[in-house]
């Protein structure tokens, strides 16, 4: 018996290990979530609401757990902001935090070099996500910004993502080659643009007089959305363009599986 004990101990000690290694491998495959997070700067703790306020207010998803796909979705999310609203010339501002105190010196500085200068400066930033499915993460971004000038600056953009690398999706990768014909013909339509014109023979300015698609392309349960902004293909004053199609009307030109089943 004495002979057994050593043996026993041993025994129950690579029981325990083997258990807290599965709760360790269970902890550290937790799927790829997502929260929101929310950054605000005031200039004097003044109030938004109340008008004639300097503020930047940024809310966005975070992406958490997964194998090392979230760094990835984070590290596109914050280039964004960063490209969006950023006017540090020598670019030093990474972290949304940053950024944001960034944007009210940035407004300081703007002030102390034209005393007469009094129009405050804003930027909104609202992110979150709008579908999800094995294949396909979509993420959208509402921008309402004014640093001064005739009009301010408004956008709508969309970030779409491998779930399982976390790389940032082109539309190549997500849509056939025919499908920019099939919203070419469909745009042509729409702005009364004949088949056999220029494509920016009634006042558009797509580069190199040829069509494409839009910068942000957005997924839903039920649609595809492609986004033009302002000043993308028209000047600013004929606004943005927006074309959306039922998934089953163009899911022959989707390169994700079909029988894919949306998560969310």
């Amino acid at each position: 018996m004495k002979r057994l004990l050593p043996a026993l101990i041993v025994l129950f000690s690579c029981l325990s290990c083997g258990e807290d290694k599965k709760e360790t491998e269970t902890e550290e495959l937790k799927p790829l979530s997502f929260s929101s997070k929310t950054i605000e700067e005031k200039l004097d703790n003044c109030q938004p609401e109340n008008g004639d306020c300097t503020f930047i207010n940024l809310n966005f998803p975070v992406a958490e757990n997964g194998r090392g796909e979230a760094e990835k979705i984070n590290k596109n999310i914050e280039l964004f902001l960063l490209n969006t609203i950023d006017y540090n010339d020598e670019g030093e501002a990474r972290k949304p935090e940053e950024l944001a105190r960034n944007f009210i010196e940035d407004y300081q500085e703007t002030a102390r070099e034209f005393p007469e200068y009094e129009l405050p400066w804003e930027a909104t930033i609202t992110g979150k996500l709008v579908y999800r499915s094995p294949e396909i993460i979509s993420l959208k971004f509402n921008t309402d910004m004014f640093t001064g000038g005739a009009h301010g600056y408004r956008s709508t953009n969309y970030l779409n993502f491998d779930p399982i690398t976390g790389e940032k999706l082109k539309p190549e990768a997500i849509f056939s080659s025919e499908f920019i014909d099939f919203v070419e013909k469909d745009f042509r339509e729409k702005q009364d643009i004949p088949i056999d014109s220029n494509i920016n023979s009634t006042g558009m300015f797509f580069e190199n007089d040829e069509f494409h698609l839009p910068a942000n392309i957005g997924f839903t349960r039920e649609e595809i959305i492609l986004h033009y902004n302002a000043y993308e293909i028209a000047p600013y004053s004929a606004g943005n363009f927006v074309l959306s199609y039922p998934r089953e009307s163009v899911q022959q030109f989707i390169k994700l599986k079909k029988d894919s089943l949306p998560e969310s």
